[in-house]
């Protein structure tokens, strides 16, 4: 079964759990409501195997730290996406300066990150392994997206579609997740 026919069996429960969940979240009860979410689930292996060595493979970064660089990028939008709407993505490029990056995502403590932007977004941690023979590359820009997505339905028909053609525009072989 693919993830679009097991996204069609998903999706009336998904509206069946907005239904019943939105009064707790106007509520203030978020945590009751996800106690009850009805995750995705789909069948197969996620894991490919590299047709190269991993010292030779270019590699993307995908973050849901919902990072943006100030003055260039729209922020991202602070709260859950329950409608059909993908989520946005933006591109960081690696050679970035830091001190422009804010972190739009309310989800998460930032002390860290903010502290160590390596936390979430480990630029320095890749160029090291680029440094030390390690992996091959590391694609030019990092794709952020921004946490809490209950509808996988545009994250799997959008999204997803998305950031592979980013990626193959840019060679990638292999894609890092840094979930936040």
């Amino acid at each position: 079964m693919s993830d679009l026919s097991s996204l069609d069996a998903w999706q009336p429960k998904f509206k069946a759990w907005i239904e019943n969940s939105m009064p707790l979240f106007k509520g203030g009860k978020a945590k009751e409501a996800f106690a009850v979410y009805p995750w995705f689930t789909t069948e197969g292996d996620p894991i490919a195997q590299l047709d190269k060595p991993v010292s030779e493979a270019r590699f993307g970064l995908v973050t849901t730290g919902g990072y943006a660089i100030k003055g260039e990028q729209e922020p991202f939008v602070p709260a859950p996406n329950f409608s059909d709407d993908a989520p946005i993505i933006h591109s960081i490029p690696l050679d970035v300066d830091r001190t422009k990056l804010r972190i739009d995502h309310p989800g998460y403590d930032h002390r860290f990150a903010e502290e160590d932007l390596n936390v979430n977004l480990p630029l320095d941690r890749l160029n090291e392994l680029v440094a030390a023979g390690e992996i091959g590359s590391v694609s030019n820009e990092t794709q952020v997206l921004m946490g809490l997505a209950p509808n996988v339905g545009p994250l799997l028909r959008n999204t997803i579609p998305e950031l592979v053609a980013r990626f193959e525009a840019d060679s990638v072989d292999a894609a890092l997740l840094v979930p936040s």
